[in-house]
């Protein structure tokens, strides 16, 4: 037998375990569920525990030494501090909110030691109303999107705003003892020497090459009847009708689509309530309903809000990175909530499930972030519209297996004015596109 025919025994032996571990928790998932709606309870699809903590969490934590040098921690490593952190703070008294440029911002964060976190999207007082206490009505809906903990002095926490340069204090500051320094800790936690950038916002990249795995898992694809009963009060009275893509569920009020093809489950409720919600109650409301459906075993986090049309974004995590797909089908999580409950939803209906090794998927060499940066600015490209710069993983389908994921590190960006993320590679082969039919 050849080592060829081992390794697909191999695989099938593990894509049968995960298969049957799946089904198991699933069964599981449902028999609950069926209890709960006996009780006169409602039913909820999704099997994964799921904290504000988390959701909320920063996509970036770093280490400032004063003086000398800025390292990007791992999210994975800094896990559990970042959650004792939002469990145990306690921030009282806020003072009245100072201006402060970017460029003061920077001068006092290079003249000190502090331990930085650095959010994807500006996060609300209010959304933390137990860390925050008597915080006046007026400040509930103010925002920051950088968080400095001085090292030196317990008792010193900034708040920053990056967009609007607002800094906040507050006069009583209660963090545990040695929680702070838990962050200094080399053998716990990988660091990568960083640099800091000047882009739309200020933006800390990976400052040597990189040498990052790929990552292959099996897939499952989540059953239709985990959510159907979920987003209806009386199934019986529910439409279901074939598709040329999968199935269509319908009742006076409600629309569930299910698409073979993507993938995703789309979901449409007519509601009459217009109360106005504020950024708090919006952010809390839509964590709440990603709460009861969404099922991907890793992170997920709070991405991004359109002001305009209300929808909420909540991006997927896989060790400590950012997942990307086509068009976001299989990444992303979008909802919009009113004040009667959540009105639409589009979630992925694959997740990963078991990792694997496989040959050929070992390890891929990246550029530092100054050279993606230097590349960029060489290309033409006004650094200062763009408004991320980040390493994540690329979901690729596998062509031997279609219940096998490959996930590929590489560069993205984000620009002013598109929601769309690409790799550096395709955003600078459009910009050539553009150019060129000029």
């Amino acid at each position: 037998m050849t080592w060829t025919h081992i390794k697909h025994i191999l695989l099938g032996a593990l894509i049968v375990l995960s298969l049957f571990l799946s089904v198991s928790l699933l069964t599981t998932g449902s028999q609950s569920n069926e209890q709960t709606t006996s009780s006169g309870g409602s039913t909820t699809p999704a099997l994964v525990d799921r904290s504000s903590s988390e959701v909320f969490s920063p996509n970036q934590i770093i280490l400032h030494e004063a003086y000398d040098s800025h390292q990007l921690a791992s999210l994975a490593d800094t896990q559990d501090l970042v959650e004792q952190s939002y469990q145990t703070m306690r921030f009282s008294d806020v003072q009245t909110p100072k201006t402060l440029t970017r460029s003061e911002y920077q001068q006092i964060v290079y003249e000190d030691s502090w331990v930085e976190f650095v959010f994807d999207e500006e996060i609300p007082f209010g959304l933390f109303s137990e860390g925050f206490e008597d915080i006046p009505s007026d400040y509930e809906n103010r925002t920051f999107d950088r968080v400095l903990f001085n090292l030196n002095d317990q008792d010193r926490v900034l708040f920053y705003n990056d967009q609007e340069e607002l800094t906040y204090e507050f006069e009583e500051v209660m963090i545990p003892e040695d929680l702070l320094a838990g962050f200094r800790d080399a053998e716990a936690i990988h660091y990568t020497e960083a640099t800091g950038l000047e882009l739309n916002q200020i933006i800390y990249v990976p400052d040597t090459e990189m040498s990052l795995s790929y990552e292959n898992y099996i897939v499952e694809r989540l059953p239709d009847r985990l959510f159907i009963s979920q987003f209806f009060e009386d199934t019986s009275e529910v439409d279901v009708r074939s598709t040329l893509n999968g199935q269509q569920y319908t009742s006076l009020t409600t629309e569930v689509v299910i698409n073979d093809e993507n993938y995703t489950l789309s979901y449409l409720r007519q509601r009459t309530n217009q109360e106005e919600l504020s950024l708090t109650e919006r952010l809390s409301n839509s964590f709440q309903e990603l709460a009861k459906v969404e099922n991907w075993k890793d992170r997920s986090r709070y991405e991004s809000y359109d002001p305009s049309t209300g929808e909420v974004i909540f991006q997927r995590y896989l060790d400590g990175m950012p997942v990307f797909s086509d068009q976001q089908l299989d990444s992303q999580v979008a909802l919009t909530v009113d004040g009667s409950g959540m009105k639409n939803l589009r979630i992925p209906l694959r997740v990963a499930q078991t990792p694997i090794s496989l040959d050929g998927y070992d390890e891929k060499e990246l550029a530092s972030g100054s050279e993606i940066a230097g590349n960029l600015e060489a290309a033409g490209i006004d650094l200062s519209t763009i408004t991320g710069l980040k390493v994540g993983l690329t979901w690729e389908e596998s062509e031997e297996d279609e219940r096998v994921i490959h996930f590929e590190p590489d560069w993205y960006i984000n620009v002013e004015n598109d929601s769309n993320w690409y790799t550096v590679d395709q955003f600078m082969e459009l910009q050539e596109g553009s150019l060129s039919g000029l």
